[in-house]
């Protein structure tokens, strides 16, 4: 693995990119730069400028990797049948070649060929065993599938080696919760953010599991016959959808959210349900999940969780797809404070996104705010101020 490459697979996307155009600046044709550049590029769903830099390093031959881009761009556009036809001829050249197994299974899933994509996506997990991502698309399928003893031992066997992994976290946990196994998938939120402290994305599962553990069947026969006898109520139907959301019933969710959207009856905690539904998918719908959460600050003038949810989408955006959104998620979260200035959560976010942000100075007069309010000692986001303003020290 070259040096550029062994960045991507560090998570150093920024990194990586600045390197690759330094390569490039010596040497245009560089292969080697032009193939990570346009794995970012297809990362940020740029396909093309993807293609463009995939023919330039194919000006030279085309090669194991040009030709798994070429697959790539071929499967984001929904053209199954070429991508499945570049991933067998990268596997007939290179048959150890994990990422073409990995995607030939994708291929076939989209296909309704089970049986087939599980042989490859085993193939890709048995080829690249250190591989969290394919390793946990082979638990999916196998849940997908029905295989669910086996479904279950894969994504747990995920987090056994990839205890950071958050992915498997949710989505193990959503598997249990819709098997009426709540108690295990709370004890599994709990696990995750021992890994992954106050991560939103568990901390709203968890929350909601905690709420539907009171009388889990009682509370969702409650509110299913609630939602049912009040279908014009949004507060009947926005705890169903909470605890809809709790058993990962996201299709039905986004049904419920889109009828009441439809007769004009949608409201903030409606379109928080939606959005989540949207983050929940493979990949997430990023775009219609920021939409939703901005829809649901129009719908709340004065509420304040939408837009801390969507200033934390932001930042896990910031994260994984580009810095380009910290500036946006400082602006939410400073509208989030002025909507509700004596909330905690919004101000720790608000201190996190500076200092992600590279903001050192103004992150911590924003700690301080936060450990100003009057909070307990055993306040959670108290403790993670407290924990940044060490970190932000030793910076």
């Amino acid at each position: 693995m070259n040096p550029l490459e062994k960045l991507l697979a560090a998570g150093q996307l920024a990194q990586a990119h600045a390197e690759a155009k330094k390569v490039l600046a010596r040497q245009p044709a560089n292969r080697d730069a032009l193939v990570v550049l346009a794995k970012l590029a297809l990362l940020q769903g740029n396909l093309p400028q993807a293609e463009e830099l995939t023919a330039k390093a194919e000006a030279q031959g085309p090669t194991g990797d040009t030709v798994l881009l070429r697959a790539n761009v071929a499967a984001q556009k929904g053209q199954l049948d070429v991508a499945l036809k570049a991933y067998q001829q990268v596997m007939a050249k290179e048959p150890k070649r994990a990422e073409a197994h990995f995607g030939r299974g994708m291929m076939l899933i989209k296909q309704d060929k089970t049986e087939q994509a599980l042989e490859s996506l085993s193939k890709a997990a048995q080829l690249a065993p250190d591989n969290a991502v394919f390793r946990y698309r082979l638990g999916q399928v196998q849940l997908e599938a029905g295989k669910d003893a086996e479904g279950l031992a894969t994504l747990r066997q995920v987090l056994t080696q990839h205890p950071r992994f958050l992915p498997a976290y949710l989505s193990l946990s959503h598997a249990l919760a819709s098997r009426d196994d709540l108690l295990g998938a709370k004890r599994l939120l709990e696990q995750g953010l021992k890994e992954l402290p106050r991560h939103p994305r568990l901390l709203g599962s968890l929350t909601v599991l905690s709420m539907a553990l009171r009388d889990v069947n009682a509370s969702y026969k409650a509110a299913s016959a609630l939602a049912a006898s009040r279908p014009r109520d949004p507060d009947a139907q926005a705890n169903l959808a909470q605890l809809m959301l709790a058993r990962g019933q996201y299709q039905q969710v986004l049904h419920l959210c889109r009828t009441m959207d439809s007769l004009g009856l949608a409201t903030e905690s409606l379109k928080m349900a939606e959005a989540t539904c949207y983050e929940a998918e493979e990949p997430p719908a990023y775009d219609k999940a920021v939409a939703a959460y901005e829809a649901g600050m129009g719908l709340a003038p004065e509420g304040w969780r939408a837009a801390n949810n969507l200033g934390q989408l932001l930042l896990r955006m910031s994260t994984e797809t580009g810095q380009e959104h910290l500036p946006r998620a400082i602006t939410v979260l400073e509208e989030a404070i002025r909507r509700a200035p004596q909330r905690p959560e919004p101000q720790l976010n608000l201190a996190l996104a500076f200092a992600q942000a590279g903001q050192q100075a103004k992150a911590r007069e924003q700690v301080k705010k936060v450990l100003a309010l009057p909070l307990p000692e055993t306040d959670e986001v108290r403790q993670e101020a407290a924990r940044l303003e060490q970190a932000l020290a030793k910076a």
